[in-house]
């Protein structure tokens, strides 16, 4: 803690609307670790240890979220940080037996999560911008870890890059190796590197893409006008007022080969990704239940509809797909071996009909039809219309409350974001790969993430949360029953 203290310095990070697009959401993962038998597994002094001297090489993660004329920054203040929120306790349950509950969220007595899925005030009464809980599992048979930090300060990429520092650090401390130096690594958090990637030429952006970025709304003022702390206040309330319901399922290897020959041997596309055909399944399910909803939740969406101006035409259904910049952006790409950890993800609309998505269950064309649709958006996103959405998102600071807003009041939608490459399973720390990762039990409605398997499995799990109508339809539909197994 002193070395880290030491040799802090005082600096300010300006955000962009890459950070901010994402902004109302958390990056809350629980990885499972088992004791191979050896009396100082992931002891406490060595995990705390290891966080401060990666806090090092992230020393943006102590600082305080600050908003001015809804332009943010994170001020580091060496004579006021905010420290990442870190606790540790002891559960009374073996690991045996949360391995024999599969790693159910129901496996441990008391929730592993410290947060919501929306990043709000912390023990401080600011934002934090790691959280971190080690619950350390009885008779010293393993420790189930939370890791959260907001997307205000990373995506994805750059919370998995984070982890597996801390992993690598941890290892290098309690190896032999500790006694060699390990050289301090370079992140890059100056979000001026993601400007300056852009060409200088760029694309108009399509209809659907401009109305989700461009279109502006009284919600959406309201929302950027809020300081980050009550934007969480009040996006958390809504949670609560439209709880969701999540479950995770296992998609085979053979399935995801099966549905993609079917797509590409159907002559409307070339080629598509895992991703395409997961995206299409998820959309078809999605849409489905939602569809599903009853006489009440359809007028409730009429009436927000009549008072709002709507990103979909009646009877579509959005699909939101979460992309990354970096690789569409040659020059980000280059900057090896120093990486760029932040915001750098944004998410484009793939629109279908309801009507095509409820009949891609029982039709192949449909279905192809359905994820030739995300292949063929997804193909346009090249660097030059990224620099059209880098416009779009930083033009207009309040952009991304725009967009947030339009997403609240769009019920026919989901949002479909794919953390399967991130190597998370590489996250050990020198006793073992964990050996189960898991989101949080519930999260935002009409989310989907993919996600990696464990060692020794194929395909990928998929995490839906939905409300509870939605969910109950999901279970019942047979075209997701067929191509997936519920896992808990």
């Amino acid at each position: 803690m002193d070395l880290f203290l030491k040799n802090i310095k005082s600096q300010t990070y300006a955000l962009n609307g890459w950070d901010f697009i994402s902004a109302f959401a958390n990056i809350p993962f629980t990885f499972y670790f088992k004791n191979p038998g050896q009396a100082d597994f992931m002891s406490s002094s060595l995990l705390r240890a290891s966080f401060l001297r990666t806090l090092q090489e992230f020393p943006i993660l102590a600082g305080h979220l600050v908003v001015r004329d809804t332009r943010g920054y994170i001020v580091v203040d060496k004579n006021n940080l905010n420290m990442p929120e870190y606790a540790e306790s002891q559960s009374c349950i073996d690991y045996k037996f949360v391995e024999a509950g599969k790693f159910s969220w129901d496996a441990l007595p008391h929730p592993v999560s410290t947060v919501t899925a929306v990043p709000s005030k912390g023990a401080n009464r600011n934002i934090k911008l790691v959280n971190v809980n080690v619950v350390r599992l009885r008779n010293n048979s393993g420790v189930a870890l939370f890791v959260n930090m907001p997307h205000y300060v990373v995506d994805g990429y750059g919370y998995a890059v984070f982890v597996r520092r801390w992993a690598e650090v941890c290892t290098w401390m309690h190896g032999d190796t500790y006694k060699n130096e390990l050289p301090l690594r370079e992140f890059v958090f100056d979000r001026a590197v993601v400007r300056d990637a852009m060409p200088t030429d760029m694309l108009p952006l399509d209809d659907a893409c401009s109305r989700m970025y461009e279109k502006t709304s009284t919600m959406g003022h309201l929302l950027a006008w809020m300081s980050p702390e009550t934007r969480g206040d009040v996006l958390v309330t809504g949670t609560k007022l439209m709880p969701a319901n999540g479950h995770i399922f296992h998609v085979s290897r053979n399935t995801i080969n099966k549905l993609r020959s079917r797509v590409e041997q159907s002559g409307l596309a070339r080629r598509v990704s895992d991703n395409d055909v997961l995206a299409a399944m998820i959309s078809q399910c999605v849409a489905q239940g939602v569809h599903a909803k009853s006489r009440t939740r359809r007028m409730f969406s009429s009436l927000v509809r009549s008072l709002t101006r709507p990103l979909l035409e009646r009877n579509n259904f959005l699909s939101l797909i979460i992309v990354d910049a970096r690789p569409r952006l040659e020059k980000l790409m280059q900057m090896a071996p120093a990486q760029y950890v932040g915001g750098c993800i944004t998410g484009v609309p793939v629109i279908n009909s309801t009507h095509s998505l409820i009949a891609a269950a029982s039709s192949d064309k449909q279905f192809s039809s359905i994820a030739s649709s995300v292949r063929s958006v997804v193909d346009t996103v090249s660097d030059k219309y990224m620099s059209g959405i880098d416009n779009a998102l930083n033009r207009n600071p309040a952009c991304f409350a725009h967009s947030l807003a339009l997403s609240i009041t769009t019920p026919e939608k989901v949002i479909i974001t794919n953390q399967s490459r991130f190597g998370l399973y590489e996250c050990d720390f020198g006793f073992g790969a964990p050996k189960w990762i898991a989101p949080m039990a519930t999260f935002l409605t009409n989310f989907a993430s993919v996600l990696p398997v464990g060692p020794n499995h194929d395909g990928y799990h998929v995490y839906l949360s939905v409300e509870k109508y939605v969910m109950n339809d999901i279970l019942s539909n047979g075209f997701w029953s067929t191509h997936t197994s519920l896992v808990y």
